[in-house]
């Protein structure tokens, strides 16, 4: 974000008169944030990644829709942030970069990877009463999930080959695993329709900021309608330590914790949920070695090679677990 365009964002939302530059704030997988001070207050602006197509209406409409949807659901009493409005919208873009602002919140998240029993209880028993709230979006009528043919995987594997990107070889010695496993995600999207609701839809660790112990939600560009047993299995896969030492009495405790609050476990669709959580990492890891396989180094790079050797192991791992977590629910 460079001067110009914190001016002409702060006259525009009225946020006051900058005091000093805007301050980077790190700690994102996708986007760039900022915060800025003014006379009015202090805010955290939102820069959306270059990789986001903002020439796609689809796409701007959705960052509008899913920014109205946290703000529906803090008045239902879910604690979170939304980004402030203009005219009824919330994305605006100069100079073709996307923005977003939010009012500034003394908090912070856990470590991406953190693993509290704690925190996660409170998450099972927030998600269960967003479910229970059902909130009515008109705009969005169907489950949606990024699906990607099995053709686009081979493509992209034999892409990171030629780009001779550090996990290439590993890549390719799994090829067999993950073109099952993008299968076996796809065969259970007609059990996950069959119920389903407006959520969050990306509640990890790096989603919640943390006011002492108080929870709130931020990062709502994912809520759309979803199977809820789906996101509770995956929800709780992320805050006992998927990607890094997975605890699995904490997995039980924060299923449990869900259903004890209100939520509704649907055990006749476990496997389908598992095998959606794979489609969620699988969707990922293309997004991923699309920014892995570029000619000059860069932030994004970097960014990517990280996330795509995290999700190898995990669908491994997942794999390997799954089966056993499914009995013991």
């Amino acid at each position: 974000m460079n001067h110009q365009q914190m001016i002409s964002l702060c006259n525009l939302f009225q946020l006051g008169v900058p005091l000093n530059a805007p301050k980077r704030i790190h700690g994102g997988l996708l986007h760039t944030m900022w915060r800025i001070n003014t006379d009015e207050g202090s805010y955290a602006i939102k820069q959306l990644s270059p990789h986001i197509n903002l020439a796609n209406e689809a796409i701007i409409k959705n960052y509008n829709l899913t920014e109205s949807i946290a703000s529906r659901f803090i008045e239902h009493g879910i604690p979170g942030v939304s980004a402030i409005d203009h005219m009824d919208n919330y994305l605006e873009i100069i100079d073709g970069v996307g923005f977003l602002i939010y009012p500034w919140v003394n908090a912070e998240p856990l470590h991406k990877d953190a693993v509290s029993e704690v925190h996660a209880l409170k998450i099972a028993n927030i998600l269960a009463k967003m479910h229970l709230i059902n909130l009515i979006v008109p705009e969005i009528t169907e489950l949606e999930f990024d699906i990607h043919p099995n053709d686009k995987l081979i493509e992209l594997i034999q892409k990171a080959n030629l780009c001779n990107c550090p996990f290439a070889n590993e890549l390719t010695a799994l090829r067999q695993d993950i073109i099952s496993i993008n299968t076996a995600f796809q065969n259970s999207l007609p059990a996950l329709k069959k119920h389903i609701l407006i959520s969050h839809g990306d509640l990890d660790q790096k989603n919640v900021l943390w006011d002492n112990n108080r929870p709130i939600l931020i990062d709502w560009e994912c809520a759309h309608k979803l199977n809820p047993t789906h996101e509770i299995v995956d929800t709780s896969l992320n805050w006992s330590g998927i990607t890094t030492h997975f605890d699995e009495e904490l997995f039980i405790k924060m299923m449990r914790a869900y259903t004890t609050s209100g939520g509704y476990l649907n055990k006749d669709i476990l496997q389908a949920a598992f095998n959606a959580v794979q489609g969620n990492w699988i969707n990922w890891m293309v997004y991923n070695i699309e920014r892995s396989c570029v000619m000059e180094e860069s932030e994004q790079q970097t960014m990517g090679i990280e996330q795509v050797n995290q999700v190898l192991k995990t669908i491994i791992n997942l794999k390997n677990i799954a089966p056993n977590l499914m009995i013991m629910l």
